[in-house]
């Protein structure tokens, strides 16, 4: 099953020091092709139910086509697809966090993974479509 989705919505403006990634790190991810090859799970946990093929921006979001295995965990996630019981992406991502004595700054985000989810924390991050490779 391939799907194709958004990881993350507009990104923040460019001086944003908090933890949401910003325009230049949507520009980034895409750019360097941080993304491509990295595990799909379900809700952040478990085994890998697939990879990221392909990403890229489209607008001011984060969007991207996600492969899905046909191992036994892969045909739970498209299950869960195809019955639209999760029908939303979360991008896991850690950040180089700096610290002066009166602000701390969310720095450079490394992306780590893409979950499939029921529910995402932030709005629009939702699977777009998807097809299914073959019947089961």
């Amino acid at each position: 099953m391939y799907i194709w989705g958004t990881v993350n919505p507009d990104g923040e403006h460019d001086d944003h020091v908090g933890v949401y990634l910003r325009q230049k790190d949507i520009d980034d991810i895409a750019q360097s092709k941080a993304l491509v090859g990295k595990p799909v799970k379900l809700e952040h946990k478990g085994a890998d139910v697939g990879r990221v093929c392909s990403a890229w921006k489209h607008g001011n979001r984060l969007d991207c086509v996600l492969q899905i295995d046909s191992n036994v965990e892969g045909l739970f996630a498209q299950k869960f697809i195809e019955g639209g019981k999760c029908r939303q992406l979360s991008l896991g991502y850690l950040i180089d966090m700096k610290n002066s004595a009166d602000q701390v700054n969310g720095g450079t985000k490394h992306v780590v993974e893409v979950s499939i989810v029921k529910s995402g924390a932030r709005h629009e991050c939702e699977i777009r479509g998807f097809a299914p490779s073959r019947p089961i």
